[in-house]
C-alpha cells in the first residue's frame, strides 16, 4: 500500500500549482450533479406522489452509506503518515460526538440543544432521524443494492488508490460539499417529514459541522498536491466520489419516479 512520502516542503511553483487547482477543483465539484441533482430538488419541494414515503426511502437507503463513515475516515487516516495524521483528529472526534465549547454554542444557536448531539456518534444520529420518519434502523444491506455499490467502490478508492485521491474523495469529493447537499433534504423534511426537532439534528449539524471539516481536508489537500502525480490523483479521487454519489442519487430518483408510475 502506498503512503504519502515524508518529502521535503513545497516550492512556492508547487504551493502557487496546488492552491489553483484547489480554487478549480472546489468550483467543480459544487456544481457538481452530487450536489444540485433532480432527486435532491425533488425532495426539497415534494414534488414526488408521496413526499413522505420518499423521504423515508432516503432515510433507509442513505443509512447504509452514513453508518461506514468513521471507516472510511479511518481508511484515509491509513494513507497518511503520522504528522498528516492529525488533521482528521477533529473529524473523527466530532463523529463520535465530542465537540468543543465553541461548537456546542454554535449549535445551540442553530436550534440543537447540545443534551441532543454531545457525546452520540453520528451514526446514532442518523438512526433518530430514521425513528422520526418512521423507518426501521439497523436494516441488511442488499449487496446489490445501489448503497452497496456506492460504499463498496469508495472504500475501495480510499483503500487502494494513491493517497492524494483519498484525500481528494472524502474532503474535496464529500466533506466539500455536504452541507450544500443537505440542504435540499432538511428542507423537504420540515415541510413533509414531520420530524420532531431532535430527529433533525443529524442534517442541521451536518449543514454547520462539516464547513470546518471540509476546511481541515482542503489544507491536507493543499499540503499533498505537491507534484503532478499527487494533483491528478487528486482530480480522479474527488471526481470519482462524487460520480458515486451522482449513481446513487440517480438510482433513488429512478425507483421513486417508478413508484409514483406504478401507483398511477
Amino acid at each position: 500500500m502506498k503512503r504519502l512520502s515524508d518529502a521535503s516542503p513545497e516550492t512556492e511553483p508547487q504551493a502557487e500549482a496546488a492552491l489553483r487547482l484547489l480554487g478549480a477543483l472546489k468550483e467543480e465539484a459544487l456544481r457538481h450533479e452530487a450536489v444540485d441533482h433532480p432527486y435532491l430538488r425533488a425532495l426539497a419541494t415534494g414534488s414526488f406522489e408521496d413526499p413522505r414515503r420518499a423521504l423515508q426511502d432516503f432515510a433507509r437507503e442513505y443509512g447504509g452509506y452514513s453508518s461506514c463513515f468513521l471507516q472510511f475516515l479511518s481508511a484515509v487516516e491509513e494513507r497518511l503518515p503520522e504528522e498528516q495524521k492529525r488533521i482528521l483528529h477533529e473529524n473523527k472526534a466530532e463523529e463520535s460526538g465530542r465537540y468543543d465549547e465553541e461548537t456546542l454554542r454554535e449549535l445551540e444557536a442553530a436550534g440543537l440543544r447540545r443534551e441532543w448531539v454531545k457525546g452520540v456518534p453520528h451514526p446514532e444520529l442518523f438512526k433518530r432521524f430514521q425513528r422520526s420518519l418512521g423507518v426501521e434502523p439497523d436494516a441488511a444491506v442488499d449487496p446489490s443494492s445501489p448503497v452497496a455499490r456506492w460504499r463498496d467502490e469508495l472504500l475501495h478508492l480510499l483503500n487502494n488508490d494513491h493517497p492524494a485521491a483519498a484525500v481528494g474523495a472524502l474532503g474535496l469529493g464529500t466533506e466539500l460539499i455536504v452541507s450544500n447537499m443537505y440542504a435540499p433534504v432538511l428542507r423537504g423534511v420540515d415541510r413533509y417529514g414531520g420530524v420532531h426537532p431532535e430527529g433533525r439534528s443529524f442534517l442541521v449539524l451536518h449543514a454547520l459541522v462539516d464547513d470546518s471539516h471540509a476546511a481541515s481536508l482542503l489544507e491536507l489537500s493543499a499540503r499533498i498536491a505537491t507534484d503532478g502525480e499527487a494533483r491528478a490523483a487528486l482530480t480522479r479521487g474527488m471526481r470519482r466520489a462524487l460520480d458515486l454519489r451522482a449513481e446513487f442519487w440517480s438510482a433513488l430518483h429512478e425507483d421513486a419516479l417508478s413508484d409514483k408510475e406504478n401507483a398511477a
